[in-house]
């Protein structure tokens, strides 16, 4: 057992690199999308008070109707949101953490060529305080402007979180456990939203008095990685290949892997040095214009294209409502929807068990196909469900509503298998050192567009076509499992120039 422990490079500083890494870059990305989500009605609430302060007692006012008459509860439920300007404001409040994000995505290849994987990593704990300190305190200073700032801010540290910890997992992992290491990013991610979901109920923190701790708690994981990760190693792969510093990472290698017989890891590092010399320095425009990374870079960017695009923001829409109409009361359906998160935890970890046995292809497109045929279903038994009959006159609502539930749930657990955790490692496994950080930037980059695209258009197509919204989405599967199928190559156990060589032959 110890020898193939060793083999592997299952060691304590490999898991302890990877824990800080997690848990301070991945961990914090999640909480940010999770968080906003459950106090959304009492920070509404909120920023109707602040915008009603402003005005003052003058009811003369014309705003003063607006915003400052007494709601009663199912007003505050259901009509708050009607408030058109209201409602401008907090999709800025949701939105611009996406704009953050890409912008943020953006600048990857500068930090990380510059500063390296883990220096990255500690600088942008300065964005995360930054954005703590400025979302702890909008209450107290009565100004939704400083949540919205906030949230841009954590959405500048989340466009390099969203990125860096793959390519810092899948440098300093043996090639063995690389997809296994690289899909704990996304395990992170999911246990974070879990986290955020259950801290964000209302007798816990999702009220008008815990917000602002809910929200302020980001500030753990940047304080957490500050302290441990300084002790852990940089990728070697960029000492050595970007850095030119041989000695550094030998010593790292041999501190991540607990032994001194490297020798296999540092040739293969020689040999990538040796053809990086003959090569010029990759640029963004490279990335295009040469025809094989030219190639590569559309198989990057398509996996973030299809992780985006496959329906998995729609369905999570959709979800409190269709638990909802399977008779579940609002409370319960708020549970349900946390269950769902779990499940979505639970089924990450095991993506990140199967990974290393099945392959990357073939649980990208066992998650596609699932997705595919969960959607289709889930269209039939939301129409269902609306027309209360089938042809033969049966009353079908009740089977219909929790038909649709069971399709939400298999929808998550297909994500999660695959399509959730892969793409973000696979980008790096796909290229050498020099294009390396370029391309991820760009991968990220349309991730992040394709997650802003989605936020402005989806609600627009879905009060359009309510639920044949997913009919889209069934299309777009298909065409995603027919690309996977023809496209993306299997990297499980690869070295990276046998990869490279796979990818020259179809060229």
């Amino acid at each position: 057992m110890a020898r193939t422990t060793q083999r592997q490079g299952l060691t304590g500083p490999l898991v302890f690199a990877i824990l800080s890494a997690a848990f301070g870059s991945s961990f914090l990305f999640g909480y940010n999308i999770g968080v906003i989500n459950a106090p959304q009605t009492v920070m509404g609430l909120w920023i109707r008070k602040v915008k009603c302060s402003r005005i003052g007692n003058n009811s003369a006012d014309e705003s003063w109707g607006q915003w400052c008459p007494e709601l009663d509860t199912q007003d505050k439920q259901e009509h708050m949101f009607e408030n058109g300007t209201l409602n401008l404001i907090w999709s800025v409040v949701a939105s611009i953490f996406c704009l953050g994000g890409l912008i943020g995505a953006l600048t990857t290849s500068f930090f990380v060529n510059r500063f390296g994987r883990k220096g990255t990593l500690l600088i942008n704990n300065v964005s995360g305080i930054i954005a703590a300190a400025l979302l702890s305190f909008p209450s107290l200073a009565g100004s939704y402007e400083m949540l919205i700032a906030g949230r841009f801010v954590a959405g500048l540290n989340a466009g390099l979180n969203s990125g860096v910890p793959p390519m810092y997992f899948t440098e300093i992992s043996p090639s063995s456990l690389r997809g296994a290491i690289g899909s704990v990013h996304q395990l992170f991610i999911t246990i974070a939203i879990f986290v955020s979901q259950i801290l964000g109920l209302p007798y816990i923190l999702g009220n008008s008095y815990g917000w602002p701790i809910l929200m302020g708690l980001t500030i753990v994981p940047c304080v957490v990685q500050l302290l441990t990760l300084p002790f852990c190693q940089e990728s070697p792969k960029f000492l050595y290949l970007s850095k030119g510093d041989e000695r550094g990472a030998n010593d790292a290698l041999v501190r991540l892997r607990k032994r001194t017989d490297i020798r296999d890891e540092m040739d293969e590092m020689k040999l990538e040095h040796e053809q990086m010399k003959n090569e010029p320095t990759v640029t963004f425009r490279d990335l295009f214009v040469n025809p094989f990374l030219r190639k590569i870079t559309i198989i990057a960017v398509m996996l973030m294209v299809m992780q985006q695009l496959s329906g998995i923001n729609a369905v999570m829409f959709y979800s409190t409502s269709i638990f909802r109409s399977a008779g579940l009361t609002p409370d319960q359906a708020a549970y349900a929807t946390i269950g769902m998160g779990g499940i979505n935890v639970l089924m990450t970890f095991v993506s990140v068990i199967l990974v290393e046995k099945a392959g990357r292809k073939t649980l990208l497109l066992i998650g596609f196909s699932g997705m595919m045929i969960t959607t289709v279903l889930l269209t039939v038994f939301m129409l269902l469900y609306k027309s209360g009959v089938v042809p033969d006159g049966e009353n079908t609502q009740g089977w219909a509503a929790w038909a649709s539930l069971s399709c939400v749930i298999l929808f998550v657990i297909f994500f999660a298998t695959g399509p959730g955790s892969i793409p973000w490692f696979l980008v790096s496994e796909l290229f050498s050192q020099g294009p390396r950080a370029a391309a991820t930037t760009i991968a990220v980059g349309v991730n992040w567009l394709c997650n802003l695209i989605v936020a402005l258009a989806f609600p627009f197509i879905q009060a359009a076509i309510k639920e044949y919204t997913f009919i889209i989405f069934a299309v777009l599967l298909a065409l995603f499992v027919t690309y996977t199928w023809f496209k993306v190559p299997e990297t499980k156990g690869k070295r990276l120039e046998e990869i490279q060589a796979e990818l020259r032959q179809n060229l």
